[in-house]
């Protein structure tokens, strides 16, 4: 925190990938970086999109006139590859700059203190369109606070603060869209037939990234009622050491807890993978639902961990696996081969992480 002090009082901005930094040198940090009119992204920051370039965990997508403010890395990397899809149809739809603030800026404390700034620059600039806020659960008072600061700006802003009632980020990709005079795409679906019935009565969940298991959590939370989570919804939600439950559970294996002294899931997949095992193995777990993100910084073939446990778990059973995987035609995993390999491991495979959600508490349903 030293250095990025340096660096805004010597006029700079900057991005600050580390987590685990004391919730009090964040306030510090930022408030001093808004007296002098700079832009902090994080802690925790992991993905950026700075004029076209990646910084962190970031997808390839073409550029185009909407920027983002993001609270949330995988929740910036949804929206990203939702338009990055819809653009391969429609012309102009695209990003340049996708600003992560980290994902406690819209907490009371912090009070959204980078997210304003970041909304002040891009209003600023004549080549943005349309901004879209994004933010996992945010404090109320601050999401107030920046809805009334957006209608003071010249670009028109859509919300996406994930929360009860709230739209997902998909339905805020589809408004971007729809602002823009163009109708949504329809979001690709691939494995369909591979998918049975659910084998048990519990949905598990099992996340690389934070903001993708909020969503799932707030969205199969409408039909299955409340989840237990190592980062839950309410405190009484919360999942024990074991990260397990007699009831539906989800988890993101990039909380902070699970990340000191090891490297990002989206890097080292090894707790996942054992906590995979084990889930398919309990009877009671009918449908297992998970991400797969790719992008500049992420495992250089995902799929070839993954689609293994995936076949070894369908193998004891025919449990239902529903996958969200998020990536560009230009990602350097190779979205194609990536989603043939889940595919071919018995996966069904959505671009929509909502979506995903939804087919998978279907599943259950039946």
């Amino acid at each position: 925190m030293i250095e990025a002090v340096d660096a805004v009082e010597r006029g700079h901005d900057v991005m600050i990938f580390s987590d685990n930094v004391p919730l009090e040198q964040e306030v510090a940090l930022k408030e001093l970086a808004t007296q002098l009119g700079r832009l902090v992204m994080g802690p925790d920051c992991g993905t950026a999109l700075v004029d076209g370039i990646g910084l962190g965990f970031t997808n390839t997508t073409r550029p185009g006139r909407i920027g983002i403010v993001a609270a949330s890395g995988t929740g910036s990397q949804q929206l990203l590859t939702l338009l990055h899809h819809a653009g391969e149809q429609l012309d102009g739809v695209g990003v340049t700059w996708a600003l992560g603030v980290g994902g406690r800026d819209l907490s009371s404390t912090v009070a959204g203190r980078s997210t304003r700034e970041a909304m002040r620059r891009l209003d600023a600039d004549p080549d943005v369109d349309l901004l879209l806020v994004l933010s996992k659960p945010p404090a109320a008072e601050v999401a107030r606070s920046l809805e009334e600061y957006a209608a003071t700006l010249a670009t028109p802003v859509e919300f996406g603060l994930l929360g009860p009632g709230q739209r997902d980020l998909t339905a805020v990709a589809e408004a971007a869209l729809e602002r823009l005079g163009h109708a949504a795409p329809t979001w690709p679906v691939d494995g369909s037939d591979n998918t049975g019935a659910a084998t048990g009565d519990l949905l598990r969940g099992l996340f690389v990234g934070g903001t993708l298991c909020d969503e799932a959590m707030l969205v199969a939370g409408e039909t299955l009622g409340p989840i237990r989570s190592n980062i839950p919804l309410s405190p009484e939600l919360a999942l024990g050491a074991d990260l397990t439950a007699e009831t539906h559970t989800m988890i993101d294996f990039g909380d902070d807890a699970l990340t000191q002294g090891r490297a990002h899931p989206m890097i080292d997949p090894t707790l996942r993978l054992e906590q995979l095992e084990r889930a398919a193995a309990d009877p009671r777990t009918g449908v297992l639902l998970l991400d797969l993100v790719l992008g500049h910084g992420a495992e250089p073939d995902p799929a070839s961990r993954l689609a293994p446990a995936i076949a070894a778990a369908r193998g004891q059973r025919e449990i239902p696996v529903i996958v969200a995987l998020l990536g560009t035609d230009l990602d350097p995993q190779d979205l194609a081969a990536q989603r043939a390999q889940l595919v071919a491991a018995g996966a069904e495979v959505h671009l929509s992480n909502a979506a995903a959600t939804r087919r998978a508490v279907a599943l259950l349903a039946r």
